[in-house]
């Protein structure tokens, strides 16, 4: 719906000189429309305890009142759209090997955008979210391969050592409990668990991850959120 269609007119004064807001709308808007903007009209009844008027007039009646609507001086319109759709997940970046086979994750990490605390695209949907295993610890456990290429992206990245924390738990260590604090809160943005001890970095790393979709979030989210804090929160002053 334009909702430039429904003009709230709070100063017009009914037979009795009692303030009042009249709502308009085209005739030609969808019954949905129709009763959303009924909706509307009750829920700010409720809200302002004072009486909403819902009027619908064809578009031409439209057209012929607007001039009524702002000729006297004390006037005032304002139109309203309806607010952006919330960024989607960011696309994925190709996987990227070395010679040798391996991944390359200081190559891949760079080409991600804008932190999603900053307005950009989380780097995973929220259907989608990076989650820690379920059950208690030491009912499932990680794949020593996997958490081992989880520590080497991550030190390739950003050069922070990380080591297995509890089944399931990554723990990288951080220059200070204010660093592990902000990126902890930053990656949580980008739909990927998190936690903090102190100075450490909690993140998942369950069993059955796979190196082009958990492990690439992981190493990806660490590098980004980290590029960040050096780059725009400490500059060359940390901890």
């Amino acid at each position: 719906m334009d909702s430039s269609s429904i003009v709230p007119v709070p100063g017009s004064v009914d037979e009795t000189g009692a303030a009042r807001i009249v709502v308009v709308v085209e005739t030609a808007v969808s019954p949905a429309v129709r009763d959303a903007c009924a909706d509307l009209a009750a829920g700010l009844a409720d809200r302002v305890r004072m009486p909403v008027t819902l009027a619908a007039i064809p578009a031409c009646c439209l057209d012929a009142l607007r001039p009524t609507l702002s000729r006297a001086k004390e006037s005032r319109i304002s139109e309203y759209r309806p607010a952006p759709p919330p960024a989607g997940p960011m696309a994925a970046a190709p996987f990227v090997l070395r010679e040798d086979g391996r991944p390359d994750w200081g190559a891949m990490w760079e080409s991600f955008c804008e932190l999603a605390l900053y307005g950009g695209p989380p780097h995973r949907g929220p259907d989608n979210p990076l989650r820690a295993p379920d059950g208690p610890s030491g009912v499932v456990a990680s794949d020593r391969a996997i958490l081992d290429e989880m520590r080497r992206g991550i030190w390739e990245t950003t050069g922070l050592y990380a080591e297995p924390a509890g089944e399931g738990w990554l723990a990288v260590t951080c220059e200070s409990p204010r660093m592990a604090a902000w990126l902890c809160a930053t990656i949580i943005l980008e739909n990927v668990e998190a936690r903090i001890e102190e100075d450490r970095l909690l993140l998942p790393a369950g069993p059955g991850y796979r190196l082009e979709d958990e492990v690439k979030s992981i190493i990806t989210v660490v590098a980004k959120t980290h590029h960040y804090w050096q780059a725009h929160i400490t500059g060359g002053d940390r901890g």
